[in-house]
């Protein structure tokens, strides 16, 4: 057996290797190889330095790809990030996964790395499907499989749990407002408070609102949807036109899944059951503009997975955030 640095000529090997050892399984979407290059090779941070691919004969049966964020280098506590590890399954039980794991470990620390983390699998982020329904799908998982060949693999090689993010799922075929949610809407609009799409001939208070959420990643979603041409419909709350309440654009990607960004609400009126509202209202319109089911995960210790679940939302998968000190 050879274990060596990838090059651009093991690209193909890797995807199909991936393709029949992790795809087959059903959970994961197939690779293919245009996608591969573009997406993570392509990225300026890739490296084949941390890419180490293992052969008997000329039999690819097994690979590590890691890499590290220019933007962090100059930090040895910001961690070098293992992207994937794959061994053919009847070669498993050999040695080889310690053997590249070794490897891609010792490129972060030759590289002044003090951590590797197995969480965030970008630039490559892996598409996979909801269990039981047919091509119901999540664009990314977050980090490590739960209860995975990989999971228990890791744990095994000293790397902790230091996190966990549930997926959430619900198909939106026959999604209704519900009395009690409908009761919440009557209520604040009793008090010159609706939830309706954004208008900016109407609405004002935006920038006030920013201000006041005090939560950079959802203004810079808002601002980069409202500078596009023509910026998708978003709904907002709104207590007599002034913004205090926000939630993502509708659109739909191909495969039928709503788009969700997030929700979040203002101070100023929060304690009235907005979020709630909020959030069955655009699974409501997402049904509406066409979408077929709504996918998503948020982390253990996040309050709105109440919201969630109130809403029919079922977890059906659970992801662990691993970490280990080199």
């Amino acid at each position: 057996m050879i274990i060596r640095n990838a090059t651009e000529l093991d690209l193909n090997n890797i995807v199909n290797l991936w393709n029949t050892e992790v795809a087959s399984l059903g959970f994961y979407k197939e690779l293919n190889l245009e996608n591969f290059k573009n997406v993570y090779t392509k990225d300026p941070d890739f490296s084949y330095n941390g890419v180490f691919v293992a052969y008997v004969d000329d039999e690819l049966v097994g690979y590590v790809m890691g890499f590290i964020r220019s933007a962090y280098s100059k930090n040895p506590d910001n961690p070098g990030c293992l992207n994937s590890i794959v061994v053919k399954k009847e070669y498993r039980k050999r040695g080889i996964g310690n053997q590249l794991l070794a490897k891609v470990e010792e490129y972060f620390k030759n590289n002044g790395r003090n951590y590797i983390q197995a969480y965030n699998y970008l630039p490559l982020c892996y598409e996979w499907y909801i269990p039981g329904f047919d091509k119901h799908n999540h664009p990314c998982a977050p980090a490590v499989r739960v209860n995975s060949e990989e999971y228990f693999f890791l744990l095994h090689h000293g790397y902790a749990a230091v996190g966990f993010e549930d997926a959430f799922h619900l198909p939106l075929s026959e999604y209704e407002i519900s009395e009690s949610i409908q009761t919440i809407l009557d209520k604040n609009a009793s008090d010159g408070i609706v939830i309706e799409y954004y208008d900016e001939n109407k609405h004002y208070g935006i920038d006030e609102f920013y201000e006041d959420i005090q939560a950079p990643e959802f203004e810079k979603v808002i601002r980069s949807n409202l500078a596009l041409e023509k910026p998708y419909p978003f709904l907002v709350v709104a207590k007599d036109n002034k913004v205090v309440g926000w939630t993502g654009a509708l659109w739909n990607e191909p495969s039928g899944r709503g788009h969700f960004d997030g929700i979040i609400i203002s101070n100023s009126v929060r304690g009235r059951g907005l979020g709630k509202a909020l959030f069955s209202m655009l699974a409501y319109k997402s049904k509406l503009n066409g979408a077929k089911f709504m996918t998503f995960y948020t982390g253990l210790n996040n309050h709105a997975r109440y919201i969630y679940m109130g809403a029919g939302f079922k977890i059906i998968q659970t992801y662990a955030l691993m970490k280990k000190k080199l």
